[in-house]
């Protein structure tokens, strides 16, 4: 098993949420400056979600199911998708951890 990590932004701040399949943890990392967007990431993946999705024969057919977010890397990955809308803390999909500080780093170093 293998280290499941995303890039999270909050206003720019970049970090990443690492997600450990084996201890079924999570590590968050954000600036110092974000200290409470950190803590708000930390909570939301410490407390169950309670989620309404589709199950029927129609669109409108819906269940409420629970979902503990560190239970598997399936329940981190959905829990992931409701993030921004309950932290405001985004998650950058398409950008691996990192990248931001690699981008940030090459700038610098072009205007020197």
């Amino acid at each position: 098993m293998s280290n499941y990590a995303v890039t999270l932004n909050y206003n720019c701040h970049y970090g990443y949420v690492e997600y450990n399949e084996a201890d079924k943890t999570a590590v968050v990392t954000l600036p110092e400056a974000v200290a409470e967007a950190k803590a708000a990431v930390e909570k939301y993946l410490a407390t169950p979600l309670s989620l309404d999705v589709p199950q029927g024969d129609t669109i409108r057919d819906f269940a409420t199911i629970t979902l503990e977010p560190l239970s598997s890397k399936e329940a981190f990955q959905v829990a992931l998708t409701r993030l921004w809308g309950k932290t405001g803390v985004r998650v950058e999909w398409s950008m691996p951890p990192g990248m931001a500080d690699d981008i940030a780093a090459e700038v610098l170093a072009e205007a020197h």
